[in-house]
This record gives C-alpha cells, structure tokens and sequence, in this order.
C-alpha cells in the first residue's frame, strides 16, 4: 500500500460515487451509512436529514469519519480515502446552490446523463444540506490505481492534514 498524494485524492472523490458516513452516539456505539456525495473546495458534502437513529446519533456527536473504496474483482489494485471531522449543517444559500450544481454535474457524468434519484423538487432553502468540515484526509492505494498520476500538475491545491 502507498500513500495518496492530495491531486490523487481530489481525482478519487471526485468520482467515487458512494462512500460511507460513519458515526458514534454518545454511548460509543458506531453507526455507519452508505451515501452519494460531493467533494468540493477541500470539504465533503451529504443531503442528509437528521432523522430517524442517525439524526439521533449527530445530535449526540457532530465528529464523522467518510470512507470511500474501489477495488478490481481480484483485489490487485485498492484504493481507499478516510475523511475525518465535524459534521455542521450549510444554511448559506449561495454555497448549497454551488454544492448542489456541482453534485449534480458529479452524478450526471457517473451515470452518463441518466438522473434516477429523488429531491431534486426540495426547495435550496429546505435541502438537508451538510458538511464535514475537514480535520484529516488520507489515501491509500494498492497496485497501479487508476486514480495515480506521473506527476502533481503545477499549483495543484494541498488538502490540509493529508499525510
């Protein structure tokens, strides 16, 4: 396994099409998810509603972990990115309709212009938009991952906490 250089990251979630939001209440217990999301800006975004035991549980612990993997059938070439921070709600509409734009323009190339899903009728102002805010990012890939690059294009932006 090696380290993920932050340009490799952005690439990787740039078009990883699920990941994992993962959670612990107060008691400890964890929670995990699956769930679409975007990354944009050094920030990872999810529609999520605090409802039902994960509303319950990020009332509790605002700090997540997001994990997103790929791998071949063989598991000769693996990569995964771990997200960590706090998890706060976007109430700034300018920023909800960029996150928005930029989720569906993700989503819209991944499936090649087929958009299944629901929400798209949710008001900006009522969309359950949020955010981590991002404490620590890193990367590991095994074999010829296709997210590597030769490399680092010139001014590429460095996430912060990347080991």
């Amino acid at each position: 396994m090696q380290d993920m250089t932050p340009h490799e990251i952005d690439r990787f979630l740039g078009d990883a099409r699920i990941g994992r939001l993962c959670m612990a209440g107060s008691d400890g217990r964890p929670y995990t998810i699956p769930m679409p999301f975007c990354w944009l800006g050094g920030a990872l975004y999810v529609r999520l509603p605090l409802t039902g035991r994960k509303g319950q549980v990020l009332r509790e612990n605002d700090r997540v972990c997001f994990e997103a993997d790929d791998f071949t059938d063989r598991l000769d070439d693996y990569t995964s990115v771990i997200v960590e921070g706090r998890l706060v709600g976007v109430t700034d509409l300018e920023e909800k309709r960029r996150i928005k734009a930029a989720n569906d323009e993700k989503y819209c190339r991944l499936r090649g212009g087929h958009r299944p899903g629901h929400g798209r009728a949710t008001l900006l102002e009522e969309l359950p938009l949020r955010k981590v805010v991002v404490e620590r990012v890193g990367g590991r890939s095994k074999g010829g991952s296709r997210f590597a690059v030769a490399a680092e294009p010139a001014g590429s932006a460095q996430i912060d906490g990347v080991k």
